[in-house]
């Protein structure tokens, strides 16, 4: 319960829409781990690779402010379930909406895909979030972005999740 706290806390889409970004950390167990050996391609331009510490790689469109990012934690003390870590993860969104939520399958692992509609700072966002599980880690794609250029830049975080692999 302790990790789920934290999850909810830390991960609580520190969604800053004036640098357009999702501040993701999972949780601040020691002995908690990023995964090595993801293999991705980065998201062609507009978007251009941000140095962040608070998720394993991010990239933001400079024109908009879209941004696409992954986040791993591998061998936590806890193992919280798909549908915790999501529920933590777009706790930051005020007047939430879930548009769309599919339990699916990614690299034969079950996963949750979220499509999700809410307000950051008084403005309508928009995020998309893939979220699995593998090898004792735990795996967060996402897609944030203003609502009225979310559209814009989705097929990039399609293409993104598409070229993803995890050990």
């Amino acid at each position: 319960m302790r990790h789920t706290l934290r999850l909810q806390i830390t991960f609580g889409l520190a969604l800053a829409l004036t640098s357009g970004c999702i501040s993701v950390k999972l949780s601040t167990d020691s002995s908690a781990k990023r995964a090595e050996g993801v293999t991705y391609k980065d998201p062609a331009s507009p978007f251009a690779k941000e140095d962040r510490t608070d998720v394993d790689a991010a990239w933001k469109n400079t024109q908009n402010g879209n941004m696409l990012s992954f986040l791993t934690e591998c061998q936590a003390a806890s193992d919280p379930t798909l549908d915790t870590i999501v529920q933590g993860t777009l706790r930051g969104l005020n007047e939430l909406t879930i548009e769309n939520s599919d339990k699916t399958s990614f690299q034969g692992r079950e996963a949750r895909r979220v499509l999700a509609l809410g307000k950051v700072d008084g403005v309508q966002s928009k995020i998309d979030l893939l979220t699995f599980k593998r090898n004792n880690c735990i795996y967060i794609l996402s897609y944030f972005g203003v609502a009225k250029s979310f559209a814009q830049d989705h097929s990039h975080f399609d293409r993104f999740v598409q070229g993803f692999r995890a050990p």
